[in-house]
């Protein structure tokens, strides 16, 4: 028996032997060629101290072994430990460090542009992300040249106009905008430019004729017509008179101003019934620009008809603003004359899909994935039946093109320069405004449809039948923001519970990470043109770095850096200046739990590197990972406490060994070599050290901060923090009224916030949570207490008499 067993020992200490050097070997391939001379070099150095020795090759690959034993269930934290630290974790493996030998940036690989409309592309962005494989098509965006040398141009004036475009386009801009944002961050002396919108962004048209002797506005293309010029210039001291003069030379090609300054010859204006069309009518898949007769009319009152096509009417003097629809095709030039000088329309209904007569191979390939498979079937007829719901699923698609396709293929960057996206600050304000839009379109259709998602609990629908409540329409929950709106409050709170469910099956988290966005990355740098400015470029923070945070999920679940993962989460957050940073919660498998201090210092460092050794790695640590300077040295840092104290405890105590925390994270290593770096104007050592990986560090150029968390007992906090859903403001409205009616769908859009790199982020659809492994959801409740949905137009009796209410999920399985 012992003989079997010290045989099945070896037998399986091989044949994991021989796995891990397969992922050697496949870690190797990665490596870039001089980091592979550094390894080689390194490893010839290692051959020839062992034959000194006259030890042998295996002993040199597999210095710690496992003891196993026959009555024993539980690996000790001692062999834990061995596993650990036997496994590869690439580049820290060969040196037995948290110090890594030198190795350069790795850029993501190059993608060839989409072959249906030319945009360009970055890794890991699905093949239909830009223009759903050629079904979506668009005309290109025209501009006058005198327009595109005040985008492109580097002259003092160019400068000064993309300086002050907001201004110069509201004081062209035919709509008023009400929008609250934050005045801090939009100050041009304070910091990054960040155009931050609270709640929801409204467009208004005005009467024609002022009520005082200033207009504003579209008021300022009919008012006083013959000091047009100073009328403009009296509307701000930051514009220039050359500038301003040259906008209006190029704005008289466009239709809404034609149409405003034709009005001037008209007698008797208020006797007219003035009207802008909602929608021009024109195809948008072709190249046409509209007419002054497409986007405006002017009638005589009794010659109005339901013939009439939808418009907004427009009042001489009426003391009062019309709101302009986001559903409206004139929404977009209207508000931006500057982005589309010729009145080009912007989204509107029934915009159609362009239908590709030739399949792509990665179309036909998702269609036979979409049939069902004859392995499940138990008949003839199931396989029949299923396959023709497939087909009618098929027949049934949308062919008109969604308001997030819409901005998604405008915001692509392609070989014919796109203005929209050097617009600078206004672009700021452009792509804000559309993805407050598109989540305007999906809040309405929640709160239009509220019916589909009425729901009360079978006991509390019995008890109204029982009082006499016929109407249907008086109970249920109403105005309820449903659990499939993205990042709503139930939303979040189902990511949590699912969450927590992952830590109830495979327990703790082992590694919390937290990556943040680097607007210097060279794939960033690279697209940008001469005038651009990263901040001004939302797009291309976001799809980098959702590039990024791709390729780190390939590092932790597929190369295994930190081991096999058994469970992982993370969730997208923008900071309040609006870079996109993401939170990682980790758990590992059984056999590689980090247990103790040596197992943490395998991944985890929290000290300078020596300049001279790893040069790079110490220029990447002085950039990213030196906390503040804060407390005395900086009473003012955005982390200090209102006691004078940092939120995150900075500076650390030094320590000369890595202990674990009691119930927080371990108390890294961080010897007081006497080493500083000046940050800020501050000498900073060790103390101020964020704890890094430095091969992830090496690898992502940017602050990546990891944490061993398996010592917290408070799990639920760390995951809530990474599941609080969205910035918005705290507020609450008390009343004692018990029958007041919560509108969930309108406290959503006056509390939440939205930077541009969040709007980008929504608009290109990016991911905003991902959990793996999935959570299955099973119906729990009490008897009587399971919830039912019907319809407010439904019959109570109707409803109580039928007999599938009572059964779910879990009455039938018992």
């Amino acid at each position: 028996m012992s003989s079997n067993r010290n045989h099945k020992n070896v037998h399986a200490f091989q044949k994991s032997n021989a796995d891990r050097n397969a992922r050697r070997r496949e870690l190797y391939k990665l490596m870039p060629p001089e980091e592979k001379k550094i390894l080689l070099a390194r490893r010839r150095a290692k051959r020839a101290e062992m034959r000194k020795h006259n030890l042998s090759e295996s002993s040199m690959n597999n210095d710690l072994t496992t003891a196993s034993s026959s009555n024993s269930t539980i690996v000790s934290v001692a062999q834990s430990s061995n596993l650990i630290m036997r496994k590869p974790m690439l580049l820290l493996s060969e040196i037995g460090s948290t110090m890594p030998s030198e190795m350069n940036y790795i850029k993501l690989k190059e993608i060839s542009n989409c072959q249906f409309c030319k945009a360009k592309k970055f890794e890991y962005e699905p093949p239909a992300f830009c223009c759903s494989n050629g079904s979506v098509q668009l005309t290109s965006h025209e501009i006058p040249i005198e327009l595109k040398n005040l985008y492109l141009d580097n002259t003092e004036l160019s400068k000064h106009f993309r300086t002050y475009i907001r201004t110069y386009n509201n004081i062209f801009a035919f709509t008023s905008l009400g929008v609250t944002y934050d005045k801090e961050l939009a100050k041009r002396n304070n910091g990054i430019y960040t155009f931050r919108v609270q709640g929801q962004m409204y467009h208004f048209i005005n009467d024609v004729i002022p009520t005082n002797k200033k207009g504003k506005n579209l008021q300022l293309y009919f008012f006083d017509s013959q000091n047009e010029l100073q009328n403009r210039m009296a509307c701000s001291n930051k514009l220039n008179e050359y500038v301003v003069r040259t906008l209006m030379e190029i704005l008289k090609i466009n239709p809404y101003s034609m149409f405003l300054k034709s009005l001037i010859d008209v007698p008797q204006l208020s006797d007219f019934y003035i009207a802008l069309k909602c929608d021009s009518g024109l195809d948008q898949r072709i190249y046409n620009l509209p007419t002054v007769s497409e986007v405006a009319g002017i009638w005589v009152e009794q010659d109005i008809t339901n013939s009439t096509p939808p418009h907004i009417r427009i009042y001489t003097k009426s003391d009062k603003s019309q709101l302009v629809n986001y559903y409206y095709s004139c929404y977009d030039p209207l508000q931006y004359p500057l982005l589309f000088p010729y009145g080009q329309g912007g989204w509107h209904c029934g915009i159609k899909k362009i239908k590709c007569s030739s399949r792509t191979s990665t179309q036909i390939y998702c269609e036979q994935e979409q049939l069902p498979s004859i392995k499940n079937m138990c008949s003839i007829d199931g396989l029949l039946n299923m396959e023709a719901e497939v087909m009618l699923k098929e027949k049934h698609k949308r062919d008109t093109i969604s308001c997030r396709e819409y901005y998604c293929y405008k915001l692509q960057i392609r070989d014919d320069e796109n203005i929209v996206l050097h617009a600078r600050r206004l672009f700021q304000q452009y792509v804000v405004d559309e993805w407050i839009k598109i989540e305007s379109q999906r809040l309405d259709f929640a709160s239009f449809n509220q019916d589909l998602i009425r729901t009360d609990v079978l006991d509390g629908i019995l008890d109204v039948l029982r009082k006499g409540e016929r109407e249907v329409s008086h109970i249920g929950k109403q105005r309820i923001l449903p659990l499939s709106f993205t990042r709503g409050p139930r939303d979040m709170r189902r990511r949590y519970m699912d969450a927590i469910a992952l830590v109830q099956r495979f327990g703790k988290p082992d590694i919390f990470l937290t990556i943040t966005c680097n607007p210097s990355w060279p794939e960033i740098e690279e697209k940008l043109i001469s005038t651009d400015e990263v901040q001004n470029r939302p797009d291309l923070v976001s799809r980098v770095f959702r590039a990024k945070i791709e390729e780190l999920k390939n590092d932790i679940m597929k190369r295994h850096i930190f081991g096999k993962v058994a469970a992982f989460m993370y969730t997208i957050e923008f900071q309040k200046r609006g870079l996109p940073h993401a939170h990682f919660l980790i758990i590992l498998n059984e056999n590689y739990k980090l247990l103790t201090p040596e197992a943490y210092d395998r991944f985890v460092c929290a000290e300078i590197p020596d300049e001279n050794i790893y040069p790079y790695l110490y220029s990447l640590v002085t950039q990213h990972m030196m906390h503040g300077p804060c407390g005395k040295l900086n009473p003012t840092n955005s982390c200090m406490k209102k006691k004078g104290r940092c939120k995150s405890k900075y500076p650390k105590e030094f320590v000369e060994q890595t202990t674990k925390g009691k119930n927080s994270y371990p108390i890294y290593r961080r010897r007081n070599t006497g080493k500083s770096v000046k940050i800020r104007g501050h000498f900073l050592d060790n103390s101020w050290v964020v704890p890094y990986n430095p091969y992830l560090l090496c690898k992502f150029n940017c602050h990546i901060n990891v944490e061993i968390c398996s010592d917290i007992k408070v799990v639920k906090y760390i995951y809530k923090y990474i599941c609080k859903g969205h910035d918005k403001i705290a507020f609450h409205i008390q009343t004692n009224d018990v029958n007041l009616e919560i509108d969930e769908i309108k406290e959503y859009q006056s509390a939440r916030w939205v930077s541009p790199p969040e709007a980008s982020w929504r608009i290109f659809a990016f991911p905003i949570s991902e959990m793996s492994p999935s959570v299955y959801h099973l119906q729990l409740h009490l008897d009587g207490q399971q919830l039912v949905s019907f319809k407010s137009t439904d019959n109570i009796n109707k409803i109580a008499s039928n007999p599938m209410i009572r059964k779910t999920m879990l009455t039938e399985f018992f």
